[in-house]
């Protein structure tokens, strides 16, 4: 009899038992220790959909880590049905290790459907444990992540979400990622259209704004550098490292025809009779489109006027993120105009929101690249005199100039003199909504 192969060979005396063993692993009747040989394709499906269905966590910790291990040797209608039990077994299973071994089995499968609930887990999973996992494998995902994103990106409704979808094509900060982009930069929603033009800057390290040829022209330059793809994800189960905040240049829109370049905003917006329901509607759609298209790394404020003052997020500075855009305009809609204008009130409102960024910013030893800026529409018509003009004149007299700047926009085909003296003591500018 021939030699057996090198593995079962011994200096030491064959014993009986050892020998039959051998034999029968020659003779294909009997199978090696628990490994590759012995985990077919049915049996690492098996094994799993069984696990899952019982309680024993230990036993539903192997049979998810063996379908990671050995994804690859999955087919493609197997992947999908792995997927499937694993996508049940994140919404159901109370274990955090077991959940986060989910995630790391879909991400080494090459099936897009397989990083769908990844991608959604690293967005909204309720444990945080598995939401930092989901989170690194999107960062080191490739081609078939992008394709899973392009899935969900052309069924989902809300744009908070799909401009969140985008933001994880800017962290992980790879060229490939660009194609999808560009699609997105035609997207209806403006809020999809920032998170577009924002997450290709942070790829390319270009600032071209909105300019979707420019953008094209960049990417044609990118693909004869870099003309190869990077192939299906594979998860690594190594850490990989957050990228720095990217800090956007190039997403400047206008507002009443000025460019909002600072990264701290606060909008006080008078919605007074006076001002008519055209003049309150055109304010809604200025402030609307204006914040749906600032970079994320802006902050911002923003309050309503009439004889009381609206504060969205309780006069909070917040991101200009996704969400937040959208809850401004759910804001907004809510808004009914006044009868009566007290334009004090909400000046000294907005004046304690600026004073208080100013110092959070000192504190933090923030760097002062741009003024935190305060920007008040109204007509300036202040027919309640609920208070003294006096204390606005004393508080524009304490702004450092180089740390913050007031501008105002006046509404209503009449000049005001009241905001003119404020844009002059705030040291911004004053601008007109209406061609008189």
């Amino acid at each position: 009899m021939a030699p057996f192969p090198r593995p079962w060979r011994s200096q030491d005396p064959v014993r009986p038992t050892s020998l039959l063993l051998c034999l029968l692993l020659t003779l294909g009747l009997a199978g090696p220790a628990r490994g590759a040989d012995e985990l077919t394709n049915a049996n690492l499906l098996a094994n799993l959909k069984r696990a899952l269905r019982r309680g024993d966590a230990a036993e539903r910790v192997r049979a998810v880590n063996d379908v990671g291990r050995f994804a690859k040797q999955l087919t493609r209608i197997e992947q999908m049905s792995a997927s499937k039990a694993l996508r049940k077994g994140l919404e159901a299973d109370e274990s955090t290790e077991v959940r986060r071994l989910m995630i790391r089995a879909l991400a080494r499968m090459t099936h897009e459907h397989a990083w769908i609930p990844v991608i959604l887990a690293s967005q909204e999973d309720r444990d945080p444990k598995v939401r930092d996992q989901a989170r690194q494998e999107v960062l080191s995902g490739g081609a078939d992540e992008l394709e899973a994103i392009r899935r969900i990106l052309a069924t989902e409704t809300s744009a908070a979400f799909r401009a969140e979808l985008l933001f994880i094509l800017r962290d992980r900060r790879k060229g490939d990622g660009a194609p999808l982009l560009l699609e997105r930069l035609k997207d209806k929603s403006p809020i999809v259209r920032a998170a577009a033009a924002e997450a290709l800057e942070a790829i390319s390290g270009q600032a071209l704004g909105y300019d979707e040829r420019a953008w094209k022209a960049w990417h044609a330059r990118w693909l004869v550098k870099q003309p190869r793809d990077t192939g299906p994800s594979v998860s690594s189960g190594g850490r990989v490292d957050e990228p720095p905040p990217h800090v956007t240049r190039s997403l400047r829109p206008r507002f009443y025809g000025l460019p909002l370049t600072a990264k701290d905003l606060v909008f006080v917006v008078d919605i007074s009779g006076s001002v008519g329901s055209g003049g309150v509607g055109r304010a809604k759609q200025q402030l609307t489109k204006a914040v749906a298209l600032l970079g994320s790394d802006v902050r911002i404020a923003a309050l309503f006027f009439s004889d009381t003052v609206h504060m969205w997020k309780k006069g909070q500075m917040v991101p200009a993120s996704p969400d937040n855009k959208e809850d401004l305009v759910k804001f907004l809609r809510g808004l009914k105009p006044g009868r009566k204008t007290d334009v004090y009130t909400p000046l000294n409102a907005g004046l304690k929101i600026l004073e208080r960024r100013v110092q959070a910013k000192v504190t933090a030893q923030e760097t002062f690249r741009e003024p935190v800026t305060m920007i008040t529409v109204s007509d300036g018509r202040d027919n309640m005199g609920a208070m003294p003009p006096r204390v606005i004149a004393d508080k524009l007299d304490r702004l450092d100039a180089a740390r913050s700047v007031l501008h105002c926009v006046v509404l209503g085909r009449k000049e005001s003199p009241l905001m003119a003296a404020l844009a002059r003591l705030g040291g911004g500018h004053y601008l007109r909504g209406e061609k008189p």
